[in-house]
């Protein structure tokens, strides 16, 4: 005699989408700049070691000896060779 097999589904949540408020973005990527031009602060997304990006500059942050140096560039171009510099003579 065959016994017959349970076919209960299990129990799942409805699927809901994120609120995209509350979604933290991801660093670089488009949801990151998409997420600022919403925000009323200034947010910087890290683009390499010491330099960030907030939706339309590039912040260069570098500590010397206890002294942080902190200067904004339009190009990212003339924010690599600002750190680069600044770093170079850190020693």
């Amino acid at each position: 005699m065959a016994t017959k097999k349970s076919t209960k589904k299990p129990a799942t949540k409805p699927a809901t989408k994120p609120d995209p408020k509350k979604a933290t973005p991801k660093k670089g990527g488009k949801k990151a700049l998409a997420a600022m031009s919403t925000s009323k602060n200034s947010v910087y997304v890290p683009v390499s070691h010491h330099i960030y990006f907030d939706g339309s500059s590039y912040r260069v942050r570098v500590a010397i000896k206890g002294r942080t140096i902190s200067q904004s560039f339009s190009s990212k171009k003339k924010a690599f060779a600002h750190r680069k510099e600044l770093l170079s003579t850190q020693g």
